[in-house]
């Protein structure tokens, strides 16, 4: 039966895969994608008083290096399926390390944007290719479910590691210091990778140039949309023209795609409830958890007046439960099932949220501690089921896909989070900044405004994920694309 299996799909493996170290090499390249998001939060301070950069200019430092991996994600794990996942992973630890390296030379802007890009395309190609390993060498489901909820939890760590690292390299060196880490664990990733992880790819599949390119350019003008118009303006010149080209390469990628026998994304998918709800899930949570975590640091640097290593000493309650919660998913996930976690998940995040909401100019540590407890508990209940249901609706042999795919979407919603998140809180203190004495008070005012928008978000989508619970269960799932 396996034998047949791979003469109809063309799913080519080498033998010989163990799981555990499959699991390391992903995790640490995964390790490296989220650190590079808190560990740039973290430096941009000393990063524009070191080269005197100007506060227009400044999103640009942090926003590089989403904008890169939330445009070339979705190709990279077509790519991981035809060329080889080990072997895209590698690429990307290469790139992630390079990126790494520039980063420590920086002495201008320019270069400061060129390796986060550089990192973002070792991001984008990590992220597919890593999460592919992985359910291609754990086959069995229940198995699985451990396994992307052990990985899922890794870029909690991530974000909590970030901060960190920033703040003890401000504290004793420069900010160019903390980016020698990325460099050491993509190292250390790509060494296990090296001699322990089998490659394996789907030979069958088509490299579809045409899906590559319109995706790849939608992806980022929608992205550039997003974050240059959430400070210039959505109504401005260049907002509209990135917004208008964003429109028609997506709708020339959706029109390619779906007339293609072999796609490289399989659009038809979509129409099971599941899947697609699996996917407007994944953005939603990273919606909320990347875009609420750059809310709690700007609040307790700006308005509690704590360092860099000091904001990431208190996050790790957040991020630290987060990643306790991933690994209780993965447990609890075959005997739940996802779209309980994920309810239960959302709902405790946003009573989190809620409780963030509320913060003000004279509220401790003690005040908002069962915030950061609660809100990471509820996400990482629902970051590794709404993986888990993506990846388990594809066909064998095209992981890469599915990976690409829900981590497209995820990192869509980190980007969304952030612009959007960021804009609404920048123009609340703009309105309230001259009504009262106190900046502080103005900024608290516009974080829990801000934060608001998140509880809202994490109620739609526990709305959502009831909605989509009773759809599927009533719907039959349709068949992939070259199935009559």
């Amino acid at each position: 039966m396996a034998t047949d299996l791979r003469e109809k799909t063309g799913a080519h493996v080498t033998h010989g895969s163990r799981p555990l170290p499959v699991l390391v090499a992903a995790c640490l390249g995964l390790f490296t994608v989220f650190l590079q998001t808190t560990q740039t939060i973290g430096t941009l301070s000393a990063v524009q008083d070191d080269l005197h950069i100007a506060s227009a200019d400044l999103v640009w430092v942090a926003s590089m290096y989403t904008l890169v991996v939330a445009s070339c994600v979705l190709g990279a794990g077509a790519l991981a399926d035809r060329w080889g996942r080990r072997r895209v992973f590698l690429a990307g630890a290469a790139a992630m390390a390079v990126g790494g390296v520039i980063l420590v030379f920086a002495g201008s802007l320019a270069v400061v944007l060129v390796g986060q890009a550089v990192a973002g395309l070792g991001g984008a190609l990590i992220t597919p290719s890593s999460l592919a390993l992985i359910t291609h060498a754990v086959p069995d489901p229940r198995r699985r479910a451990g396994a992307i909820a052990a990985w899922a939890a890794t870029s909690g760590l991530g974000l909590a590691i970030g901060p960190v690292t920033a703040g003890l390299a401000l504290r004793w060196w420069s900010w160019h210091t903390a980016f020698w880490l990325n460099l050491v664990v993509a190292a250390l990733g790509a060494a296990v990778a090296l001699r322990s992880v089998p490659e394996s790819r789907n030979s069958a599949q088509r490299f579809d140039w045409t899906g590559q390119l319109t995706s790849m350019g939608g992806l980022a003008l929608m992205v550039f949309w997003l974050i240059d118009g959430g400070h210039h303006g959505y109504g401005s010149g260049r907002a509209l023209m990135a917004a208008a080209g964003a429109v028609v390469l997506l709708a020339a990628f959706a029109t390619v795609e779906l007339r293609r026998t072999a796609p490289m994304i399989d659009l038809r998918l979509l129409r099971d409830p599941s899947y697609a709800g699996s996917l407007l899930l994944a953005a939603t949570v990273m919606f909320a958890f990347v875009g609420l975590a750059v809310l709690e640091v700007l609040w307790l640097q700006r308005v509690r007046g704590l360092s860099a290593l000091q904001v990431g000493t208190q996050l790790l309650a957040e991020f630290g439960t987060f990643i306790a919660a991933s690994v209780l998913a993965g447990l609890l996930l075959r005997r739940l099932g996802p779209r309980t976690l994920i309810t239960v998940g959302m709902l405790i995040a946003a009573v989190g949220a809620t409780l963030f909401a509320r913060v003000d100019a004279g509220t401790t540590f003690s005040g908002y501690a069962a915030a950061l407890v609660l809100f990471g508990l509820g996400c990482g209940l629902v970051n590794a089921p709404s993986t888990a249901l993506a990846v388990s609706h594809v066909p064998r042999g095209r992981e890469g896909e599915a990976g690409g795919t829900v981590n497209a979407a995820r990192q869509i919603g980190a980007v969304l989070g952030t612009s959007i998140l960021g804009t609404l809180m920048t123009s609340r203190f703009d309105d309230h900044a001259t009504q009262v004495s106190d900046p502080r008070v103005a900024f608290s005012n516009a974080i829990g405004y801000a934060a608001w928008v998140v509880v809202g978000v994490l109620v739609v989508g526990t709305a959502l994920s009831l909605g989509l619970s009773g759809w599927a269960r009533r719907a039959p799932a349709p068949r992939p694309a070259g199935q009559h």
